[in-house]
């Protein structure tokens, strides 16, 4: 985790960075605008702040890379990313929502939460069978009703 916090932008640029390059290799400044939905003079401007902070490589009207640095900040974003996109299905989220909400819970949340957020999915996701807590709140969000429990003795 990082003790620094960068600005949302920052981190989408680079988390942006890092997906384009992982899906198609080569990034160029027209990938960047089309996934984040800015426009290619915005992209250029932000481009040129994040390499003088050594966050990416940018050669002038040529490929994007992230530095060592702009990666440890891209893949620890793209991890947060991922935990929310997880969680928020958990809670019955359409993919969609999820994503959407994802993107902007992803820079605000503290690093604690967030790590109880990371083991929460964990617990989830590694646990033999579907918790029984969980099939039952799936009924409820379905019913509105409690599942009858068995009485602890």
């Amino acid at each position: 985790m990082f003790k620094k916090k960068f600005s949302s932008s920052v981190e989408d640029y680079l988390e942006a960075i890092y997906f384009i390059e992982k899906e198609r290799g080569d990034v160029r400044t027209s990938d960047i605008a089309s996934f984040l939905k800015h426009r290619p003079p915005s992209v250029t401007e932000m481009l040129d702040k994040l390499s003088k902070k050594g966050f990416i490589k940018h050669e002038k009207y040529g490929k994007v890379s992230l530095t060592p640095q702009g990666m440890r900040v891209a893949e620890e974003v793209a991890s947060r990313h991922k935990t929310l996109i997880s969680f928020l299905e958990l809670l019955g989220v359409d993919r969609e929502t999820a994503e959407i909400d994802a993107c902007k819970m992803e820079h605000v949340l503290n690093r604690r939460t967030m790590s109880r957020l990371r083991k929460l999915v964990e617990f989830v996701q590694t646990a033999p069978e579907e918790p029984e807590w969980l099939k039952h709140y799936r009924h409820f969000i379905k019913t509105g009703e409690h599942v009858e429990c068995k009485k602890r003795v």
